[in-house]
């Protein structure tokens, strides 16, 4: 059952209290909340495995892309994922999740997290066309890396989670321009990229968000806050755009195009259903389909394992399944399941 508000969930993150906050009255008062934390340094464990490489320039259909490169400090090549963060598309960044990435990264996985444009300054679809951009620029470059291109995969938290399923039914899909998606019709910008193939192996949701109408119907904690969020993200008409597969994924008729998933979620978490009414629309599309649902955990709880009971647990089913998925099997224990590593990003 969720809680009352986002404090919980926002103080066990922070590791101190958090009051409750009322929602924001405007999108430029949710805007006036960005919270730009310092970067977490790599604890020695994931700097003695990883090799981080920051402020790589991507380029992007409208220059300015970015992103973080996490490269295990081991022979490779090793299967590469794309990572993209949450904040409810109009904050947060890729330094937000470093440690989480790193973590991942020191099991055998050139992990790319992309740092797309946020709205309301760059409105949907410009966060889409960043994620799918920087994916093709992976298959491209991974190789520089020490990367495989030909094993990928693509994952995503809360709001993160949406871009990297959108992304997927770009990729994926069908249509002129990989936009057309049911009724609606999306101009999914490739820029010098444009039309270059990606098969990716599997998708990763972690908490998701995935379900806009729901998110205004169903908002659970996020009650007032939701609306100016997709203002801030769609525009100020944005209803019309709420059950546009690439703003909801679950409601694209294409979903039997994408690659085999892992969905995870706390059983505390207000978008709870979005990941059971993902999974039964992904099972009905004869996509091979994984649900874990963490009993006690709320929103963000894989990246504070030190803090929440099943996180660690969780996270090293992940990462297992994502070894599984992109064919890392080189016989070693990286400590996947160990309990002597805090997968996730502890400190």
């Amino acid at each position: 059952m969720p809680h009352s508000s986002k404090a919980h969930w926002q103080s066990l993150f922070r590791g101190e209290p958090v009051p409750d906050i009322p929602p924001p009255r405007s999108v430029g008062e949710l805007v006036s909340r960005r919270r730009a934390p310092a970067p977490s340094a790599l604890s020695e464990d994931a700097a003695a495995r990883v090799q981080l490489h920051e402020n790589i320039e991507l380029g992007g259909p409208d220059g300015g892309l970015g992103a973080e490169i996490y490269q295990p400090r081991r022979p490779g090549p090793h299967p590469v994922l794309m990572y993209v963060h949450g904040g409810g598309w109009y904050a947060g960044s890729p330094a937000m999740d470093r440690r989480y990435c790193a973590s991942i990264a020191a099991e055998g996985v050139l992990v790319v997290s992309v740092g797309y444009a946020l709205a309301p300054e760059h409105p949907f679809p410009r966060a889409l066309e960043d994620c799918v951009y920087a994916t093709r620029w992976a298959v491209k470059n991974a190789s520089s890396y020490d990367g495989d291109p030909a094993r990928m995969a693509i994952a995503g938290s809360s709001a993160g989670a949406n871009l990297a399923a959108g992304t997927a039914l770009v990729l994926h899909g069908s249509g002129p321009g990989n936009g057309v998606h049911g009724n609606f019709r999306t101009d999914v910008r490739g820029g010098d990229l444009a039309g270059m193939p990606v098969a990716l192996s599997g998708l990763v949701l972690l908490f998701g968000l995935l379900d806009a109408h729901r998110w205004i119907s169903d908002p659970r904690y996020y009650a007032g806050e939701s609306e100016i969020t997709l203002a801030a993200y769609l525009g100020p008409n944005f209803s019309g755009r709420l059950r546009d597969p690439l703003v909801s994924p679950v409601h694209s008729p294409e979903l039997h195009v994408l690659p085999a998933t892992y969905i995870s979620c706390g059983d505390e978490d207000a978008l709870l259903g979005h990941s059971l009414a993902m999974t039964e629309r992904l099972a009905d599309a004869d996509v091979p389909v994984t649900l874990s649902v963490v009993p006690n955990a709320d929103h963000e709880f894989l990246k504070i394992p030190e803090r929440v009971e099943g996180a660690r647990a969780e996270n090293e089913r992940i990462v297992r399944w994502l070894r599984e998925r992109l064919g890392v099997n080189d016989g070693a224990n990286d400590g996947v399941s160990d309990g002597g590593r805090a997968i996730g990003g502890a400190p």
